[in-house]
C-alpha cells in the first residue's frame, strides 16, 4: 500500500479520566458529523510530533506533552494509503480551558459517554482505551 496521506491524532486525557474528542463538521471532508480525537494532516516538511503540537493548539487552544503511542496504516475513505501516528498526552486542563477550533464540539468526555457517540470508522483502532 502506498501511502498518500499522514495524519497526526491526539489522544488526551484529563485527571478525571476524560479524553478529549471533537464532533466533527458537517462540512468535514472525511465522515462528517462523527466524533474523534483531535488531529490532522501532516504539513510538507513537518514530522509527526510536530503536526500533532500544531492541531492539538489550532483546534483546541491547549498544549501539552506528547508521547508517541503508535502509528497505524489503513486504506482511507478515497483508496489511497494513510499512516495515522497517534500519540497520547495527559492535561490538567479542564473543558473551561477548550478554545473550539474546529468542528462542532470539543469536549472531554468519559470511556462511556465516547460508547453513546457515532464515532469515525476508525476510533476502535486509534484509541486504545476502548
Amino acid at each position: 500500500m502506498e501511502i498518500v496521506h499522514e495524519v497526526a491524532i491526539i489522544v488526551l486525557t484529563n485527571r478525571a479520566g476524560r479524553v478529549l474528542m471533537q464532533h466533527r463538521g458537517h462540512d468535514a471532508h472525511v465522515e462528517p458529523g462523527r466524533w474523534t480525537p483531535p488531529g490532522g494532516g501532516l504539513e510538507p516538511g513537518e514530522d509527526a510530533l510536530a503536526a500533532a503540537h500544531r492541531e492539538l493548539l489550532e483546534e483546541t487552544g491547549l498544549t501539552a506533552v506528547l508521547v508517541p503511542d503508535r502509528v497505524v496504516e489503513q486504506v482511507g475513505a478515497d483508496g489511497a494509503g494513510v499512516r495515522f501516528h497517534v500519540f497520547a498526552g495527559s492535561t490538567d486542563a479542564c473543558q473551561e480551558d477548550v478554545i473550539l477550533g474546529e468542528g462542532l464540539a470539543m469536549l472531554f468526555l468519559t470511556p462511556e459517554e465516547i460508547a453513546t457517540k457515532e464515532l469515525v470508522s476508525n476510533a476502535h483502532t486509534l484509541m486504545s482505551l476502548m
